[in-house]
């Protein structure tokens, strides 16, 4: 028993510093721990699955410091940056981080009371969708057309297929690997487009307010509900994403600003735990962690199930705690400095990362990511148009299309 807390500890702490540090993800950790795992046989597969569900939950909820005080997502957090960061340019960084925290945590808390619900849920629903992904996704993209106002609507359409060409492009290059592609477009498109737009002229962030003004009851319910029905689709669906989700809860159902956040911190949650559930209800692989623990345990059951569900509510618990507290310091330190040269160090860090991490190539795709997610902004669109970047490969492939631009995906 022992071991397993302080793998779990162990794990904590490392996705914390992933989570903080943009350009490296989980699945980098998991690669190395698959491939040295038959140095580890002394060691239980309790304890790895212990180590490797801390690190997953651990990485999710520190994400947000990053993600919504610096403007850099990773694949999971892009659209959490635009309420997110638009919160701490108000001055409700700390508010944006609490409502993340309190969200997430709830819904992980929410799903696990209905866990023996989804365990009958989860298959049927992967029996009668999955083949339809693409036809979701098309009513997804008309459905956020139809939000934009007269003449935009052309726009949002032009936006959408041209950040989807670029996915296509960039998601099917022989020159950089799909698994590096990602930090540098999402980064460029919804990170550094934004911010180079926003820091202009702006010394100081305005004072955060220390005060958090509560969600009432029925915000927690739409958020929370909302996360579980986006986390649950993503976490069955092939192709469909966090970021997806959370575009497809923001036009079909009103929320705030602050409903938003906490909805999109719930699929981030939620899907966490379903891609667990779909590894053992459906024998299917929806995230990098299910695949880790399918090459440390090949019959995960039940009993296995139940103590995943328990690693992930004592880590991530734990994990809430520890960022809150490194949250409260970064945003108290980033008050008290200038903004623009902090942004300008972003932009410089960033841009360090992508060239170490992805070189070159991913340097390219990069600067022409930046480029297109500063459309939105200069038409004034919504930058969730930049999502076709995702959403129009995922359609052709589902759809089976590819055939027909097949040369695209060699």
């Amino acid at each position: 028993m022992l071991d397993i807390l302080l793998f779990s500890l162990l794990g904590i702490f490392v996705g914390i510093a992933v989570g903080l540090l943009p350009g490296i993800h989980p699945n980098q950790i998991y690669i190395i721990l698959v491939s040295i795992l038959p140095l580890l046989s002394f060691l239980s597969e309790w304890d790895l699955i212990a180590f490797v569900l801390s690190i997953s939950i651990s990485n999710v909820i520190s994400n947000y410091i990053p993600t919504i005080f610096f403007s850099i997502p990773d694949s999971n957090t892009a659209i959490n940056v635009l309420p997110g960061h638009k919160m701490v340019l108000e001055g409700r960084g700390l508010e944006a981080l609490y409502i993340s925290l309190i969200s997430g945590i709830l819904t992980l808390l929410i799903s696990t009371l209905l866990l023996p619900i989804f365990l009958i849920l989860i298959p049927f629903l992967y029996d009668n969708l999955h083949n339809y992904i693409h036809f979701l996704l098309i009513g997804l993209f008309l459905i956020m057309a139809f939000f934009e106002k007269g003449n935009k609507k052309y726009f949002f359409i032009l936006v959408f297929i041209i950040s989807g060409i670029w996915g296509i492009i960039t998601l099917n290059s022989p020159l950089i690997k799909s698994e590096n592609v990602l930090f540098p477009s999402l980064t460029g498109m919804f990170g550094l487009a934004g911010l180079l737009i926003e820091r202009g002229g702006l010394k100081k962030l305005p004072t955060q307010r220390q005060i958090i003004d509560n969600i009432n009851n029925e915000g927690f319910v739409k958020t929370v509900s909302s996360g579980i029905i986006a986390g649950l689709l993503v976490g069955i669906l092939p192709g469909a994403g966090e970021s997806q989700a959370g575009v497809l809860v923001s036009h079909t159902i009103k929320l705030s600003d602050k409903e938003f956040l906490g909805t999109l911190s719930g699929i981030n949650m939620s899907n966490l735990l379903f891609s667990i559930v779909s590894l053992s209800s459906l024998e299917k692989i929806r995230s990098g962690t299910a695949l880790a623990i399918n090459e440390i345990v090949y019959n995960f059951n039940t009993e296995y199930l139940l103590f995943s569900v328990g690693i992930l509510i004592f880590s991530g618990s734990l994990s809430v705690i520890f960022t809150w507290f490194l949250g409260k310091k970064t945003l108290l330190l980033l008050s008290k400095i200038n903004y623009d040269l902090v942004s300008k160090i972003i932009i410089l860090f960033t841009c360090t990362l992508v060239l170490l991490f992805t070189g070159f190539w991913g340097f390219f795709i990069l600067i022409i990511s930046i480029f297109i997610g500063l459309l939105p902004i200069l038409f004034k669109i919504k930058r969730t148009s930049c999502m076709g970047y995702l959403m129009l490969s995922t359609i052709i492939y589902f759809s089976g299309l590819s055939n027909v631009i097949g040369f695209l995906f060699l």
